[in-house]
């Protein structure tokens, strides 16, 4: 029964030449709306579909970081044409190959069968290669590029699969409303089945969330579409209840225990460069000139960038480094995702539950954790993941 229903060791180093594949993968790319078709995972009796989880990632509030994402590699491609701006053609190989060492796609047979059940050609794998590139390049440019540059509805729904399945975003967003929805069979399976079998509430919403998403929704049956957001809306309810029972405050305090080293709080303020020589010299106006980050950040005309996080959210390498500075002194430059940051530790801490920021990780750790073990037990696919 569908939901729809329902409401109703070493590795050899890979091919340097990596975009240049076989001509016979090199045909068009699956539309979207095909693979929304496919069948993701079934739970309780009920099939589920890619579209479903597209719209569960809607309604969880998952869907813009992936929009988002997407529109800015898009815009950044879009003003390297228009502009005639060269695309750094080495950092455009050297990310290929991270990307298929990553996926362990060593041979060119392994690129061409992982492109083939992806349902994307060559070409689509490498222009998402080089959107990345080009938003890390412009990292500190992108609000201004996407004003300018944002690219159409259908340029988006042309590259959605390509971006979602290479990103692994979504893989994640399956995962995450696998899981979700497994949490609430778990808790009451007769619940779920009679609600998500009935479901006939939340009409309002449903036509909302349509309305919102109408560019990525266009072409879809309205009915069908309005249906399927009925059932998410209505797990989504299930599950969120089954949240607040199943998490308490010592359940949290033993995750925050298990974690208590790698969850070090570390209070920062951050300037990113795209060269080594801006970094280094952003460190000498500190030292020498005595000018604060927030100085620098407006005469470079560079954003600040403000963060209240954990030890373990920093590159391995560089932690010691943070761990070893004194509050108030900068350290740099970090060589970060192709840039350059200038970090100057304004604090550090314990974590403790009193911390919300600490709080909610510790609930998103927990709940994840109930996700899994729910989904190994109720959830079963047929589709082989790309």
């Amino acid at each position: 029964m569908s939901a729809t229903g329902a409401a109703t060791g070493a590795a050899p180093s890979p091919d340097p030449s990596a975009s240049h594949l076989p001509a016979s993968a090199s045909g068009h790319s699956l539309p979207l709306s095909a693979f929304w078709q496919q069948h993701a995972f079934t739970l309780g009796g009920i099939d589920f579909l890619q579209i479903d989880v597209a719209l569960a990632a809607m309604v969880f509030g998952d869907w813009a970081r992936f929009e988002k994402r997407l529109a800015e590699g898009l815009a950044c491609a879009t003003r390297a044409s228009v502009e005639s701006l060269p695309v750094p053609a080495s950092a455009v190989d050297e990310a290929a190959v991270a990307f298929r060492y990553e996926r362990d796609l060593i041979s060119g047979t392994d690129i061409t069968a992982w492109l083939e059940r992806g349902g994307f050609s060559p070409d689509a794998w490498m222009a998402y290669i080089t959107r990345n590139v080009l938003r890390q390049t412009w990292s500190d440019a992108l609000e201004d590029i996407l004003d300018r540059h944002g690219p159409s509805p259908r340029q988006l729904q042309s590259a959605a699969l390509t971006e979602g399945i290479c990103s692994r975003l979504f893989d994640e967003f399956e995962q995450a409303f696998a899981g979700r929805a497994a949490t609430a069979f778990d808790m009451d399976a007769t619940a779920f089945e009679s609600r998500a079998l009935r479901s006939a509430s939340h009409t309002d919403a449903a036509a909302r969330l349509a309305r919102q998403h109408a560019h990525w929704l266009e072409g879809r049956p309205a009915s069908d579409t309005l249906a399927r957001l009925r059932v998410v809306l209505e797990i989504r309810d299930l599950y969120c209840a089954a949240a607040d029972t199943l998490v308490t405050e010592a359940a949290l305090q033993e995750i925050i225990d298990a974690n208590h080293l790698e969850w070090v709080v570390i209070d920062a303020d951050t300037l990113s460069f795209a060269d080594e020589s801006a970094a280094r010299e952003a460190i000498l106006c500190v030292s020498e000139d005595r000018l604060s980050l927030s100085d620098i950040a407006e005469l470079s005309r560079h954003s600040l960038i403000r963060t209240h996080g954990f030890l373990d959210d920093v590159a391995p390498e560089q932690r010691h480094r943070l761990l070893a500075a004194e509050p108030g002194r900068v350290i740099g430059p970090l060589p970060v995702d192709g840039r350059y940051h200038v970090t100057m530790v304004t604090g550090r801490g314990v974590p403790t539950l009193d911390d919300a920021h600490v709080a909610r990780r510790a609930r998103t750790m927990f709940l994840d954790q109930i996700a899994h073990r729910a989904a190994r037990e109720h959830v079963s696919r047929r589709r082989v993941s790309s």
